[in-house]
């Protein structure tokens, strides 16, 4: 992306397909100043779209979806979404998504990225996903309605590089004795990405009452758990996989985990609602750990936060959401431009 950009006929970046999840492009196209939407799509060469599961091989990921916000189910509203950047991605996922910026003083909305030629504006006291607004406020109320297919597990507000804010359904009082160890990320950019995470994991002085899943796709690629010992064979290419542990005791014990790029332990009794981060270079490489509520039935969140505006730069807001089933979720960033 970095190579080269027309915003004329390039209005979104496409961040997870069947080859795993790419959030550094966006990244990427926010460091250049690019106003880019977010798009996912499937890429899995089976010809079947929306039900692009991965098999034995290299597709480690479930293909995405976008969902376009369309005022009418037609072609021409199709094109128009998509020059608009009105869509949100997932991967693969059917969840709800809405996110509007509140402008306090009202601003100016473009009809079209302002670097290109023919831009008009418009008065507006509120900007939708994909919007590019300008005003003179110093802040404004960000407003997110999200409804999973599963139990969400967070929702992430962002600012181009930035994380806002991370918010969970959920307190530190609801959190019970469900420990989950993730592991995630490449190795870099290019085709050869594939991070091998082969390894084990043991708890010591504890029970392990079960152990289950996440994101293990591939058939070939299992978790096996022997009384307190569990074992895998996984990769990752950008996106993640891990498991879930429920144990007898909440806070009792130690857990060791082996991998080819960590190796740790770590008491039981110090993991809590955020994460716990073992960094293991590559491309946000590492293994994540962190307590959940034993059941979470919350499938739906509805936020309101207020949010700074930085002066003299662009403010590209959105929204990225974890289900505990494994799948995420993007919305196209509302840019607010000086």
């Amino acid at each position: 992306i970095g190579y080269a950009h027309d915003p004329d006929l390039e209005y979104s970046v496409e961040i997870h397909s069947s080859w795993g999840t790419f959030e550094w492009v966006i990244r990427k196209a926010f460091s250049l100043g690019y106003r880019m939407g977010i798009v996912c799509n499937s890429d899995g060469h089976k010809g079947r779209p929306g039900a692009s599961y991965p098999g034995p091989g290299s597709f480690g990921a479930i293909g995405g979806l976008t969902c376009f916000l369309l005022p009418s189910l037609d072609r021409q509203a199709v094109f128009d979404a998509m020059r608009a950047r009105r869509h949100y991605g997932t991967t693969g996922t059917r969840l709800f998504l809405d996110v509007r910026l509140r402008l306090d003083g009202g601003g100016e909305r473009f009809s079209r990225n302002p670097v290109l030629p023919g831009a008009t504006t418009e008065a507006v006291g509120e900007a939708l996903m994909g919007d590019i607004v300008r005003t003179d406020d110093g802040e404004a109320t960000l407003m997110v309605d999200v409804v999973g297919s599963a139990p969400l597990e967070r929702v992430e507000i962002r600012n181009g590089l930035e994380t806002v804010a991370v918010e969970r359904p959920y307190g530190d009082g609801d959190l019970g004795s469900r420990i989950r160890v993730l592991w995630e990320g490449a190795e870099y950019e290019g085709r050869g990405r594939m991070t091998t995470w082969d390894g084990w994991a043991e708890v010591e002085g504890n029970k392990v009452r079960d152990a289950r899943p996440v994101n293990f796709l591939n058939p070939e690629k299992v978790l096996t758990r022997e009384g307190n010992r569990l074992a895998w064979r996984s990769n990752t290419t950008g996106n993640f996989a891990g498991f879930d542990l429920m144990l007898a005791d909440p806070n009792a014990g130690s857990l060791r985990i082996e991998t080819p790029h960590v190796s740790e332990i770590l008491r039981i009794a110090d993991t809590g609602r955020e994460d716990i981060v073992f960094d293991a270079g590559g491309l946000d490489r590492r293994v994540r750990v962190f307590r959940l509520p034993d059941v979470n039935d919350n499938h739906a969140m509805r936020l309101e936060r207020r949010v700074a505006l930085r002066p003299g730069r662009d403010n590209p807001f959105y929204i990225a959401i974890t289900q505990e089933d494994g799948h995420r979720a993007w919305s196209s960033p509302i840019y607010v431009i000086p």
